[in-house]
């Protein structure tokens, strides 16, 4: 499955490798995801309940006490509070094509990575525009919601282009 989706590649003889990520790919999966999450979170504010607005708010809970701790694990604890995040509002657009399209991009190992480059600011930023995020969704707003998805996933890319070359230092692929 990781060969299909591009994560891996098989050589006969040489087993199965981490796939690098070219510049191009990197432009790419950030551009479609930039293209794509922003609709599902329109969709999951019109179509969410109080359960989302709940695993939310929660997962938002978890990624603030992660920024105000700190500590050995607390990047960890924020990437997987941020996957929490976007995979909710992605199962809440009820849309199995948005779905199948977009699962694989929302954790590509670019993002879960560069969670090692943000500062302070900007991992306190990025939980504000989660936090806005659960106002869009509370409000049932769809159309604000993806303004808002789609500020905070340019601001993301921004952030990553800017220090790309301090990822590859981190081991990550080229």
């Amino acid at each position: 499955r990781l060969v299909e989706e591009g994560l891996a590649t098989a050589d006969a003889g040489q087993g199965i490798h981490v796939a690098a990520w070219s510049e191009w790919d990197i432009e790419e999966t950030f551009q479609l995801r930039m293209l794509l999450e922003p609709y599902a979170a329109s969709l999951a504010a019109e179509r969410g309940d109080e359960e989302m607005l709940k695993i939310l708010k929660d997962s938002n809970e978890r990624m603030a006490s992660a920024i105000r701790d700190g500590g050995p694990n607390s990047v960890e604890k924020i990437q997987a509070a941020n996957s929490t995040f976007h995979r909710t509002i992605l199962d809440y657009s009820a849309s199995p094509r948005l779905r199948a399209m977009l699962e694989t991009i929302i954790d590509m190992p670019i993002i879960v990575r560069s969670f090692h480059l943000y500062e302070r600011a900007q991992l306190e930023q990025s939980l504000h525009h989660h936090q806005d995020l659960v106002l869009a969704m509370e409000a049932k707003d769809g159309e604000l919601a993806r303004q808002v998805m789609r500020l905070h996933l340019r601001m993301s890319y921004h952030r990553f282009m800017k220090r790309r070359s301090e990822y590859q230092g981190l081991g990550a692929p080229a």
